[in-house]
């Protein structure tokens, strides 16, 4: 079984599935797996993002993963697929194809056991998560006795989240000619006074184990030549925040922030979610914190739970490799970790089958 598992985990790294690839194969090659092992296929969402439920029973587990990644990027010291020390190398390893790899060796075993078990897999969880949100739809989700959605937490169980608010930010000034800049206003010195008001926004919530409000500011754009004033820049900016915040409450802190500046711009939202706060007490929490062995974690970063927890309480975050490691060059994953990832999966499937929920 250990040597199938990593056999496909090699083979799944290696199938592109950046946001500029056809998901088809990837999505392909696990639904030939649940075929294989005698789970009902069904298909949501968009055609170019599909999303699929592969059920086996009811009232089972739900295993939720996504087999979309970030580009690969540059600077690697290892191939895609490499296996070195324990550790397999590519991009998704850690987030998330090991754990996609665990579930569908869970999900085979359990199918052998006949313990029912539902596998909920998406094609783009790194972009706009249409696929949770057709999913979220479904029965099988929305009466699940747990949904685990399988997010690199270094083994341990995650029951928070922070949320993401991505804001464009545009400033306008007047084009001159770059040798008399006194009749001109340059946009570019206007957004750098925008921006650096905005990195000394703090927030007025924290939270005792995700901390406070991060920002990312991701692009900058402005001006067409190095003579002329530039009459607009651009900017768009990442911006994580921690339960209980919502992302209306701080896109009027940030605006109300950002007016003190006394610099003209436009705002616009780019993209909101709402951060995870799970009951680390829930009868579903416990029960795996139990089964694993595993201390409890939080996560900085969001995932397709934001989509679940709206229509199913009994939603929990855990999975093999390691948060840090997600989106960077020689990301890897260790082999023992998605086997041991593997193993809770099928021991939680089954206590819940048999309702001893702790």
């Amino acid at each position: 079984m250990k040597r199938q598992m990593v056999d496909m985990l090699a083979d799944l790294i290696k199938i592109p599935s950046d946001p500029f690839s056809d998901k088809q194969e990837v999505l392909d090659y696990v639904q030939s797996f649940t075929d294989q092992v005698h789970m009902r296929n069904t298909l949501f969402g968009e055609s170019t993002a599909p999303a699929l439920l592969a059920e086996y029973g009811q009232g089972g587990v739900v295993l939720s993963g996504h087999l979309d990644t970030p580009p690969i990027g540059d600077y690697w010291s290892f191939s895609q697929s490499q296996l070195a020390g324990g550790r397999m190398y590519g991009r998704g390893a850690a987030d998330m194809k090991g754990t996609v790899i665990a579930m569908l060796q869970a999900a085979q075993d359990l199918v052998a056991r006949k313990v029912p078990v539902v596998l909920a897999l998406t094609t783009d969880e790194e972009t706009t998560m249409q696929g949770a949100a057709a999913l979220a739809k479904t029965l099988p989700m929305r009466r699940a006795k747990a949904i685990v959605v399988g997010e690199p937490t270094g083994l341990r169980v995650a029951y928070a989240e922070k949320g993401v608010l991505d804001l464009a930010i545009e400033t306008r000034g007047k084009a001159a000619h770059g040798a008399m800049p006194h009749l001109g206003e340059n946009a570019i010195s206007k957004m750098m006074r925008i921006l650096r008001g905005l990195e000394s926004f703090k927030g007025r919530i924290a939270h005792p184990e995700l901390g406070s409000v991060t920002m990312n500011i991701g692009t900058l754009n402005g001006g067409t030549r190095i003579n002329v004033v530039p009459n607009k820049a651009t900017a768009e900016v990442d911006i994580r925040f921690p339960p209980p915040y919502s992302p209306d409450q701080l896109y009027r802190e940030i605006e109300e922030h950002l007016r003190r500046i006394k610099t003209p711009f436009t705002l616009r939202r780019l993209l909101s979610m709402r951060s995870v706060q799970i009951d680390p007490e829930s009868p579903h929490v416990k029960l795996l914190r139990e089964v694993s062995s595993a201390e409890s974690a939080v996560l900085v970063h969001a995932s397709e739970a934001v989509c679940y927890t709206q229509v199913n309480p009994n939603v929990v975050i855990f999975g093999a490799g390691e948060e840090e490691l997600s989106h960077q060059a020689n990301e890897y994953v260790k082999v023992e970790a998605v086997a041991r990832a593997s193993e809770v999966y099928k021991k939680y499937a089954q206590r819940l089958a048999t309702g001893k929920a702790g």
